[in-house]
């Protein structure tokens, strides 16, 4: 598996998708959601024409990222006599790229695909990388692949449809990437992450997250070392998801929990400023738990989603955490501190 051959970055990019990232002019198979469709549809079947294009719908909801959902995709695309040299583009959101790119990898063993996020969400982080997957009742993530789309292509002119509580996640992706990879970009956002959701005035800190994170899966793609520091906030974070049901927190409301959680154990165990760390878990809290509730208690339901957290391995469970700004350290932490740590915010 390889980092994405094409990354492309621009307002009014969409338009000019088939130009921007090389796609052939084959069959495709637009993957996409009822609502992305409605939107955003006709730039997407104007640029791609003259190009034969079959469409599947598929919801864009982390309830609709199941075995069912990649099955109606498998179905539509079999019936429709897919071939090798066909390729499938996904439009929408983190689970319409997951699954649709889950989708392409096993096709006829394997199809290209290409990546075009209408999410803040899929533009900083779930569509680069090559990361695909659906969830388990269990836990989120646990069912996937590592393949690599294409191209990806990234038009923030496509946020202008989002709703405020999507588009609030994607902060939290990109100020994660940032407060692990950019050190500096990351302590120019903190702070200011409710005036950038109110503002939407973002571009150059999604650039510099995308770029942050191409340069982390080109020196390790499958996800075996450095990579994996990008999950900071997710091992919580994803437990705190399967535990509300998936309906309850969005992703982004789960990794800010996860992500203070992380910064409380990093000022304990790490050495992470402590003035810092609380700045930052008050900031986290009220942004990611304000419109969920705030942070869930510890329960069991919780906990065993914890213990399937795909990072771990047969010696201990595993997170990311920080020693500084930009310094991202594995350790493991035992379910007993995870606990502590979310009784805290809740506290």
């Amino acid at each position: 598996m390889r980092a994405p051959s094409r990354v492309v970055f621009g307002r009014g990019s969409a338009s000019r998708l088939p130009s921007a990232l090389e796609i052939p002019e084959r069959r495709a198979f637009l993957v996409s959601s009822p609502t992305v469709l409605r939107l955003h549809g006709d730039v997407l079947r104007s640029a791609l024409a003259p190009r034969p294009v079959v469409e599947i719908e598929m919801d864009d909801g982390e309830p609709a990222k199941t075995f069912a959902t990649l099955g109606t995709i498998l179905d539509r695309a079999i019936g429709a006599g897919v071939r090798r040299d066909d390729y499938l583009i996904a439009a929408g959101g983190g689970v319409v790229t997951d699954v649709a790119g889950l989708a392409a990898s096993i096709l006829l063993r394997g199809v290209a695909w290409y990546a075009v996020p209408t999410t803040l969400v899929g533009m900083a982080d779930a569509a680069i990388g090559g990361k695909t997957a659906v969830d388990h009742p269990l836990g989120k993530n646990l069912i996937g692949t590592f393949h690599a789309p294409s191209g990806v292509l990234i038009d923030p002119e496509l946020l202008s449809t989002l709703p405020a509580r999507r588009f609030r996640e994607g902060i939290v992706e990109i100020f994660k990437t940032l407060l692990v990879a950019r050190p500096e970009a990351a302590r120019r956002m903190a702070g200011g992450l409710e005036a950038t959701a109110a503002n939407r005035e973002i571009d150059a800190a999604l650039e510099e997250a995308i770029a942050a994170k191409v340069e982390i899966v080109a020196r390790d793609p499958r996800d075996a070392g450095e990579r994996r520091t990008l999950n900071f906030g997710h091992t919580l974070g994803h437990a705190i998801e399967a535990s509300g049901g998936f309906d309850r927190w969005t992703h982004g409301e789960a990794v800010a929990l996860g992500m203070a959680a992380a910064l409380r154990l990093s000022a304990a165990r790490e050495g992470f400023p402590e003035g810092d760390a609380d700045a930052l878990v008050s900031e986290l809290v009220r942004f990611g738990g304000g419109l969920a509730g705030g942070a869930p208690e510890w329960s069991e339901r919780l906990e065993r989603a914890l213990g399937l957290d795909k990072k771990g391995t047969s010696g201990a469970p595993v997170a990311i955490l920080l020693s500084d700004w930009g310094r991202p350290v594995v350790r493991p932490v035992e379910p007993a501190a995870w606990r502590s740590a979310l009784e805290s915010l809740r506290a």
